[in-house]
């Protein structure tokens, strides 16, 4: 079997151009639509530290974070 792979960008009216293959005339061929992801990266964190430390402080108030970690430690390795 022969693939070709090439990039393309759908047009508004949902048309896919692709190059000509004329060789490939009359035969039956199957095609895969792969997404690229966006180009567009959101730059901005989804939350501030403060709005973070906000949320979470005195979440683990009153315990000693050293035992806690012991006993995870214990727990996992045994």
């Amino acid at each position: 079997m022969q693939a070709y792979k090439f990039e393309t960008t759908v047009q508004e009216n949902g048309i896919i151009q692709i190059p000509e293959m004329a060789g490939l005339a009359h035969q039956q061929v199957e095609v895969f639509v792969v997404v690229s992801p966006s180009t567009e990266q959101e730059t901005r964190p989804s939350q501030t530290v403060e709005a973070f430390l906000e949320k979470w402080r005195g979440f683990l108030e009153g315990f000693d974070l050293d035992e806690l970690k012991l006993q995870y430690l214990q727990k996992k390795f045994g």
